[in-house]
């Protein structure tokens, strides 16, 4: 017996999930290191590590550089 994956509704829950916030806290809660925006610093990206540690950088050459560490 297969069953069908419904891309459709997968998509909508991470969606959901992600603008909730809550696919970023289940993320850290395994680990992971959590990449997103942060709007009072638009022209960075914003990275979250597992022990917690805001960063804020860009992508330079397949890698996070980061450029400021932020303490909140």
């Amino acid at each position: 017996m297969t069953h069908q994956l419904d891309v459709l509704s997968l998509s909508e829950g991470v969606e959901r999930d992600s603008q909730s916030g809550k696919l970023s806290v289940e993320l850290q809660a395994q680990g992971q290191t959590v990449y997103g925006k942060n709007p009072l610093f638009p022209d960075y990206l914003e990275r979250i590590t597992p022990d917690g540690k805001k960063s804020l950088g860009q992508w330079k050459d397949g890698e996070f550089a980061e450029e400021l560490c932020l303490l909140w």
